[in-house]
């Protein structure tokens, strides 16, 4: 039976990735720093070979307990890590509280890598087993109102690109996935002007499927919609100048 291993799997794109595994058989490992939510889902009967429970992936303990639980119940097997936890605050840059800015960084960034670090025993001990990192469209250029959630992609994308070169060697495959606004709890809060700009084209449910699409193939980055490959396509071809209008234009500055 297959293993994964999911942070911020309580509700959004980590549950509906974590009831699509599930489905398919896999052993899943479901963690969150809702833990009252795991618990209930555990008792639940769509979850028949699973563990889980509290997991703040900013704290390096925590996440090492979580991970340790996991590795009991599956007996050091780790096929799927799938680094999703993450919260977003936006707002003009001056503006946003720094509590709310280093909470972005604690689980996006620091959070993520911890994870990442973490599990690597486990993924290297596991014959084809595979980190999928949840990034976004905003790591194909900065965005505005988005500033410090957008930089945090960024280094997801950097680090997910690095890890695929250096963790080749151990047969561990490295990959992300990019979605635009999903419809989840994040998008609470959301300014109207990003709102009216950037369409909320995709379910955590399609999220998942991309996820298993993903997991099947042999890509190491996955944009999801046509308005983000069509972003990441001008970001590229075009001089700089003119990608910076673009995003000014679609997103209303």
């Amino acid at each position: 039976m297959k293993s994964v291993f999911i942070t911020g799997a309580a509700a959004g794109i980590g549950l509906a990735t974590a009831r699509r595994l599930a489905s398919e058989g896999w052993f899943v490992g479901l963690y969150d720093i809702d833990a009252e939510a795991i618990r209930n889902l555990l008792l639940g009967e769509e979850f028949n070979a699973a563990c889980g429970g509290y997991c703040d992936v900013g704290s390096f303990d925590s996440v090492s307990q979580a991970i340790a639980q996991f590795a009991k119940a599956t007996e050091g097997h780790m096929d799927v890590l799938i680094n999703n936890a993450g919260v977003i605050t936006p707002g003009h840059f001056e503006s946003v509280d720094p509590e709310d800015i280093d909470a972005m960084i604690r689980v996006n960034i620091s959070g993520l890598t911890n994870v990442a670090q973490l599990a690597f025993p486990l993924l290297k001990d596991t014959p084809q087993s595979t980190l999928l990192n949840l990034c976004s469209v905003s790591s194909v250029y900065g965005i505005p109102l988005l500033a410090v959630y957008s930089a945090s992609k960024f280094y997801v994308n950097g680090l997910t690109q690095a890890l695929s070169i250096e963790w080749a060697e151990h047969d561990i495959r490295v990959l992300s996935i990019k979605p635009p606004f999903v419809r989840t709890a994040m998008l609470e809060g959301m300014p109207s002007q990003l709102m009216k700009s950037f369409t909320v084209d995709f379910s955590p449910e399609q999220v998942a499927d991309a996820i298993m699409h993903a997991l099947a193939g042999s890509g190491r980055s996955y944009l999801l919609g046509r308005k983000a490959k069509a972003l990441a396509f001008l970001s590229k071809v075009l001089p700089e100048s003119l990608g910076r209008r673009i995003v000014m234009h679609v997103t209303g500055y």
